[in-house]
């Protein structure tokens, strides 16, 4: 996530991504905490699954995106949306 979910998505997905990064009028690094949050929820049954740091790391750094393309790029920024609009209002929310 340190990358801009570079390693973890073909190029074309990070390119469609950091495009919708561009057009969001609060800026670049304010969405990304949501498409992260969306990221970990998609993936949220096998991370619970994991007993131990290690497996976890392994986990997250392998996901099987390799193959994924705009429909599934798609459910996760839709994902991110849903998300921050859901908690944009809430009272201790992130804070710039």
């Amino acid at each position: 996530m340190n990358n801009l979910l570079m390693r973890e998505l073909p190029l074309r997905c990070t390119i469609r991504l950091w495009d919708t990064y561009q057009s969001e009028p609060e800026g670049f690094s304010h969405f990304h905490l949501y498409v992260c949050a969306a990221f970990l929820v998609k993936w949220r049954k096998e991370i619970l699954e994991e007993k131990d740091f290690q497996g976890l790391m392994i986990l997250l750094q392998n996901l099987p995106t390799m193959h994924w393309g705009n429909e599934e790029i798609s459910v996760l920024l839709a994902e991110a949306y849903r998300l921050k609009y859901a908690f944009a209002d809430a009272p201790n929310h992130y804070k710039r």
